[in-house]
């Protein structure tokens, strides 16, 4: 990062960062310092918007949880969609230009938890379907207009070590869509949840279900069974205007680190200039041949 970076054009400016971004390794201590300060511009941004819209009211609000029931028919064409899809991996690079991305290390955390599948047109087109039909649902339930930040499908691995109560520590405006075509159980593996009201319960279901969730207000756990259960996740965001239009930001990519364009494209030069004030002269670009040795070196099998 160089302070000759500031001379292009927003676009390109917002472009080099996302290509510097997708090559950085978990430990890079100059591209950390720019992220910590455009996550900062991030939040507020975000909290911006939730104040704007009055983000928390609306029945989900009171509990954090909501179950609904889906469709029979489809729940079947979707797990028959999801299962005909091919096996792929996150990758570290694999996430939107201005989106919130995936550390190597939580990558290989992630594929070693899910199996994940590509979304193919047969997929997409049963998964608008659905949302025609859910997204005034959630709209109704959240009290607020929203569109969909990304979309992923994947079969959760059985028998996983015990995983912790959390929250996932994104803005708080911003909730989860778990789409279940086959039910949820302790078999087949679930979900723990905290309401907001003190309730503890687990997810079990027999029939298709869909859960909507306050991700990052809600403590929830995976609760690991003996079977693969299949998952379609959307991750939604506060808008001005609501959208149901399906959204793949790659795998790797959870949402967007501005609501707008402009933005981003004005964070990244705010964040880059903070960080060329605190560290004058930059940092150096990374070569080639330094990339490929690094990438080489985490192919390489551990001692022990």
């Amino acid at each position: 990062m160089r302070p000759e970076f500031l001379g292009l054009s927003d676009r390109a400016l917002t472009e080099r960062m996302h290509r510097l971004e997708a090559q950085s390794a978990d430990d890079d201590a100059a591209f950390e310092h720019f992220r910590r300060l455009r996550t900062n511009l991030s939040r507020q941004a975000w909290q911006s918007l939730t104040d704007e819209l009055d983000c928390d009211r609306g029945p989900l609000a009171e509990v954090g949880v909501m179950v609904f029931p889906l469709d029979e028919d489809l729940a079947r064409r979707l797990l028959q969609a999801m299962l005909a899809s091919p096996r792929v991996k996150m990758r570290r690079k694999n996430f939107a230009l201005g989106y919130v991305s995936t550390s190597f290390a939580q990558c290989d955390y992630l594929n070693s938890s899910n199996h994940y599948r590509k979304l193919t047109p047969a997929s997409r087109a049963l998964l608008a379907e659905f949302l025609s039909t859910a997204g005034p649902m959630v709209e109704s339930a959240i009290g607020h207009p929203f569109r969909i930040a990304s979309t992923r499908q994947f079969k959760l691995v059985p028998n996983r070590p015990l995983a912790d109560r959390h929250l996932d520590g994104w803005p708080v405006a911003m909730r989860k869509i778990f789409v279940l075509p086959e039910g949820c159980g302790k078999r087949s593996s679930t979900t723990w949840f905290r309401r907001r009201d003190g309730h503890e319960f687990t997810l079990e279901s027999e029939k298709p279900i869909w859960v909507l969730f306050e991700n990052s207000v809600v403590l929830h756990a995976p609760v690991s069974g003996v079977a693969l259960r299949p998952t379609i996740e959307f991750d939604i965001v506060p808008a001005r205007q609501t959208s149901f239009e399906l959204v793949d930001a790659g795998l790797g990519g959870w949402y967007p680190h501005f609501p707008t364009e402009a933005e981003l494209h004005a964070a990244t030069r705010q964040a880059l200039q903070s960080y060329l004030a605190e560290v004058p002269g930059g940092a150096p670009v990374e070569s080639w041949l330094q990339r490929i040795s690094r990438s080489l070196g985490r192919l390489r099998p551990k001692a022990g």
